[in-house]
């Protein structure tokens, strides 16, 4: 007896949760590394003045030395686990959004489908599709709208400042607008996360209106 396949929008509806759970669980591991982070900061921990003789060398204050390593290890499990919530978040977003869009177009899409490349999501160029006429229906598109706004403001913010890392001088009011820049670049990875989850939502509502539509009779 032959095996069963999963229908289209099974896999597909698949597909969309399990990219928002891995941004999820690389948000989780990024809000563990900046908790443990700020547990080794030497200004909160209480110091311990105790230090021993190293052969051939001078003294050690061996808790300042675990400090110090352990902010190192920290910092750089906090900036990795940042990146790929990120991207992942991203991932989600653009991802969702793209086959919303294919549903909406009249496509059966069975998977999201990425780029891959060093360990990141490629993401599909241009910009997150406007879909508030395709959703017109529906009582969470005018959210979806705001979010998507909110996410390419945070990116336009992000390549700002991307491209201003690169000089060295920068003039005083630069320094400002560089400033402002990463302050508002830096929710990008929890509006993108946002956008995804109420993409996904839009998915099921499209999926949903298109089986009501076809059981009534609309397709013939």
């Amino acid at each position: 007896m032959p095996k069963p396949t999963a229908a289209w929008f099974d896999t597909l509806t698949a597909s969309v949760h399990a990219l928002g759970a891995a941004a999820r669980e690389y948000r989780t591991a990024h809000q563990t590394a900046c908790t443990a982070s700020w547990h080794v900061d030497p200004t909160r921990v209480l110091p311990v003045n105790g230090k021993l003789s190293v052969l051939e060398r001078d003294f050690v204050r061996p808790q300042d030395d675990a400090l110090w390593r352990l902010g190192e290890l920290y910092g750089d499990l906090r900036d990795a686990t940042k990146k790929l919530y990120e991207n992942t978040a991203q991932a989600y977003a653009y991802g969702t959004a793209t086959v919303v869009q294919s549903v909406l177009n009249g496509a059966r899409p069975p998977h999201i489908e990425l780029g891959r490349r060093d360990g990141c999501y490629v993401l599909p160029a241009g910009p997150l599709p406007d879909m508030q006429d395709g959703l017109s229906r529906w009582t969470g598109s005018e959210r979806l709208a705001s979010l998507r706004q909110r996410v390419l403001e945070q990116e336009c913010a992000l390549a700002y400042v991307s491209d201003l890392t690169f000089y060295e001088d920068l003039a005083d009011y630069e320094c400002a607008d560089l400033a402002h820049a990463s302050e508002r670049a830096a929710g990008l990875a929890d509006s993108a996360y946002a956008y995804g989850e109420a993409a996904e939502s839009a998915l099921h509502f499209v999926l949903l209106a298109a089986a009501t539509n076809q059981a009534s009779g609309g397709d013939r």
